[in-house]
């Protein structure tokens, strides 16, 4: 859209860009996932910044393209890297979605889609604003201080309102609860929450009511708005000095702007104004100040949320590195023995289907999981020839093989995340008549996953094909896990097995 004033509809694009929001430096620069971006003092950099507190090498950034993610990187930085105003730990890869705000020294960067506002919702509209109106000298911009500029009454509906305000799951039902307490605690009927505008003038409208949901550009002062992206609540009151700026073209009678903000960054931008001209004057000034006060205690709800949603996507990561290295230990093991090539996966997926059967809570059944795709990785420490050998093992060959419970417990002991998979690797071949390996445990002596994964390890085992043997049909292996219930396996889990749905684990094999 040109500068006539009209609403613009979002443009998307699939291609990234870092502009800078605040700090010293002005920077726009276009992501290339082929390429990182180095940020630091040095002049080697992609992004060379001027403040002193930066590192040499401060932060990086680059595509993930296992994850189709932009990811952020502190470099071990003296003044540390945020996004959305929490700083994340060093050497600690963070996901980054649109909208999100970059800390660094002296500087902010937005990431967002090129040719877009940047934001994380999929806001209503998206206005362009005119730049040239109010003039600064009609803007009061002082701060509130909730215990001394608010009244009793005022502080104690604030309070009231704070509950529900942090009691929000996330941003788009804060901002509702934000808005409902403007209606409800102030006499302004016209209230909305949008995105810092950017260097075009655009924001986008995130949360609206009243007559603001259908505002046109010209109802928003882009100095008001501006300033609060800054990081400083702003108040206009209309005055007969005043009666030819933007504002009044609309009759509006007051507005205040204030900044969202998660830590030292402003997420976007609390909008309330009124035209009523029946409004006292001195009530308007307390109900700016409320809105301000609002803004302030929805600001560490806000920051809360931040906090939360960056934990996630921290816990996201660490589950995916977990996953990755529980894979590679699997796809170890089938390197080394071909003939069992799959064998982990089918485990894992006959020990997930188990612990279910069982009624196992989420977490029993995604410990069941893992240790099944693990459960063998002490294969590795097994002599090769043995493993692959054609034909049946002499007992000394087998009494090797034998180790590989130890070895894999010994392999997984001080890996932290997998401490609950222990028991299961350590005695999926012990048998309930105490007639097993390694330590001969019998019945409930033997940990419960070590009990799972022994009916699930031997069951694959029957049925897929050796170098000496093909494998067994199902009917006939489902049977002999029926005749062994009480003696080799639990009767609990053989029971259990015998309800499992197999067709998924058919295709498996045949694949």
């Amino acid at each position: 859209m040109t500068g006539d004033g009209v609403a613009i509809e979002p443009e998307m694009s699939n291609t990234f860009e870092l502009v800078s929001v605040s700090g010293a430096q002005s920077i726009h620069h276009p992501l290339d996932p082929a390429r990182q971006v180095v940020i630091g003092r040095s002049r080697e950099c992609d992004l060379v910044m001027h403040s002193p507190q930066a590192s040499r090498h401060h932060a990086q950034l680059s595509w993930e393209p296992t994850k189709e993610a932009w990811m952020v990187l502190d470099l071990g930085s003296r003044g540390g890297t945020s996004v959305n105003g929490e700083r994340i730990p060093a050497g600690l890869p963070c996901r980054l979605e649109p909208g999100d705000q970059i800390g660094l020294p002296d500087l902010v960067l937005l990431f967002r889609h090129q040719h877009r506002s940047g934001n994380r919702h999929e806001s209503t509209r998206r206005l362009r604003l005119e730049t040239v109106e109010i003039s600064s000298d009609s803007i009061d911009f002082s701060p509130v201080e909730l215990s001394e500029d608010l009244d009793r009454n005022r502080l104690a509906s604030l309070l009231a309102f704070s509950q529900d305000i942090h009691d929000a799951t996330d941003e788009d039902s804060l901002f509702q609860a934000v808005l409902q307490a403007v209606a409800d605690g102030t006499s302004f009927e016209d209230g909305c929450v949008v995105s810092p505008p950017d260097e075009h003038g655009d924001i986008d409208l995130l949360a609206a009511h009243g007559a603001l949901a259908g505002a046109g550009p010209e109802r928003f002062s882009f100095t008001l708005l501006r300033m609060a992206a800054s990081g400083r609540p702003a108040r206009f009151v209309a005055s007969s000095q005043t009666a030819a700026e933007s504002l009044q073209r609309l009759d509006v009678l007051a507005a205040v702007s204030a900044p969202l903000k998660t830590g030292d960054a402003v997420a976007s931008v609390l909008y309330v104004d009124t035209t009523d001209v029946s409004l006292d004057g001195e009530v308007i000034q307390r109900d700016l100040d409320f809105v301000i006060a609002l803004a302030q205690l929805a600001s560490v709800a806000i920051s809360n949320l931040a906090r939360s949603e960056l934990e996630r996507r921290f816990a996201e990561a660490r589950s995916n590195m977990f996953e990755g290295t529980v894979r590679a230990l699997a796809s170890a093991i089938d390197a080394k023995d071909p003939y069992t090539r799959g064998h982990s996966d089918r485990v894992s997926w006959l020990s997930e289907a188990l612990a279910r059967t069982l009624g196992h809570d989420q977490q029993a059944i995604e410990t069941a999981r893992v240790c099944g795709q693990v459960h063998d990785v002490g294969k590795i420490g097994v002599p090769e020839a043995v493993l692959v050998k054609p034909d049946r093992l002499t007992d000394e060959e087998f009494d090797q093989v034998k180790q590989h419970p130890d070895i894999g417990h010994r392999i997984l002991h001080d890996i932290p995340a997998m401490k609950g998979v222990l028991g299961g690797v350590k005695h999926h071949h012990e048998r309930w008549d105490g007639k097993g390996y390694p330590d001969g445990l019998a019945g409930e002596s033997i940990p419960e996953l070590g009990r799972l994964v022994a009916v699930v390890d031997a069951f694959d085992a029957m049925r897929s094909a050796r170098a000496y043997r093909d494998g067994r049909d199902s009917a006939t292996v489902l049977e002999e896990i029926r005749k062994c219930a009480g003696t080799q396996f639990d009767p609990r889990m053989a029971e259990a097995f015998l309800k499992i749905d197999l067709a998924p684990y058919d295709a498996m094999l045949e694949r």
